[in-house]
């Protein structure tokens, strides 16, 4: 089974790739090329290599959450297997176009024809995943607001911010709740939603039943990840290790560009600037640089060049490592499979 994209999508494609590059060459105008490569030459090494070090093993941790859905799910595979997917997955979202909207059908695509699992299991297997491991970032900065209000001074910019990572958090429980109980409240939702096109069209029945099945088995599935709370409870604690590994990770980097490292601020810029890699560019490259740098100028007193400086540090600790083992571990795959278990996305 091969996966392509149309003629539409890969020039679509270019045209992220393009913005992208303007969007880099527009930060290195504002923020004074030379002084940025000056910056980077002044970095420590030894302390710049601990925060890489550290940076990347919220990389594992996210994989170690996928692990253990698999093992709730009955989907067969190794510690070494489920990494290599895992980062198979990274790789492939930090270098497509939008890979932060929908990417979870590519990704359970490769795990079910790596493990030889249901779709529909594996499915289930990485949006299960991605809610626990996308929770602590908003939990993090609720609990970073509460001790301000609690303990110092408020801004107004992070009232909004609370405000929203609330109602983010509102939603995606609501979502996780209606998916892992077992009310049977979405399907019946989607069931209403197909029966009422299905009416309209008076035609294509055998594809409507199909779907229904479908939506029926992947209902299944996710009743089984769910069944246990105290799964779940456990796997988001853990989860909230990535975000922790991240902030020492910038605490680091600051070090080794001679930056007082200053946590509040630090903890911060680790969650807040997360919301920038959901842009519709590669990795959300470009998007994130930009809003760690602004975010840094706001806690910060330096220039645009530093903070610049500091943003493509900091993503070199888990974004480009990532890319680059993500697509060793994509070799690998293809290697075990004697074919090609990885989708074209080209």
């Amino acid at each position: 089974m091969n996966f392509s994209l149309g003629d539409d999508w890969k020039s679509n494609k270019w045209l992220w790739y393009a913005i992208t590059g303007l969007l880099f060459v527009g930060l290195l105008y504002f923020a004074d090329a030379e002084r940025f490569v000056r910056r980077l030459n002044q970095v420590d090494i030894p302390l710049f290599s601990v925060a890489v070090a550290v940076g990347f093993s919220s990389l594992g941790v996210w994989a170690w959450v996928w692990y253990r859905f698999f093992g709730q799910l009955a989907i067969e595979s190794t510690v070494s297997q489920t990494l290599r997917m895992f980062l198979t997955g990274h790789f492939l979202n930090s270098i497509t176009p939008l890979g932060q909207f929908g990417g979870e059908p590519i990704m359970a695509y490769i795990i079910s024809e790596t493990t030889d699992s249901a779709y529909e299991r594996s499915l289930t297997a990485v949006v299960s995943s991605d809610i626990i491991n996308a929770a602590p970032f908003f939990t993090f900065t609720l609990g970073g607001i509460l001790y301000l209000a609690v303990f110092g001074t408020l801004a107004g910019f992070l009232v909004d911010v609370g405000i929203v990572a609330t109602a983010i958090l509102t939603a995606g429980g609501l979502l996780a709740y209606l998916l892992w109980s077992d009310n049977s409240t979405l399907t019946g939702s989607v069931h209403s939603l197909l029966d009422g096109i299905e009416a309209r069209l008076g035609r294509f029945e055998g594809v409507f039943d199909s779907l229904k099945d479908s939506v029926e088995r992947i209902e299944e599935s996710f009743q089984a990840a769910g069944a246990d709370r105290r799964f779940l409870v456990e796997t988001a604690a853990v989860s909230h290790l990535a975000i922790v590994a991240q902030i020492a990770s910038l605490y680091f980097v600051f070090l080794s560009m001679g930056i007082e490292p200053r946590f509040v601020p630090i903890y911060f810029m680790v969650t807040l600037s997360t919301v920038a890699t959901l842009s519709p560019t590669p990795g959300g490259s470009g998007t994130y640089e930009a809003a760690f740098s602004g975010l840094m100028t706001f806690f910060y007193s330096v220039d645009l060049a530093t903070a610049l400086s500091a943003a493509v540090l900091f993503r070199l600790t888990t974004y480009w490592p990532g890319i680059v083992v993500g697509y060793l571990s994509m070799l690998t795959l293809r290697g075990e499979a004697g074919g090609d278990p990885v989708p074209d996305r080209d």
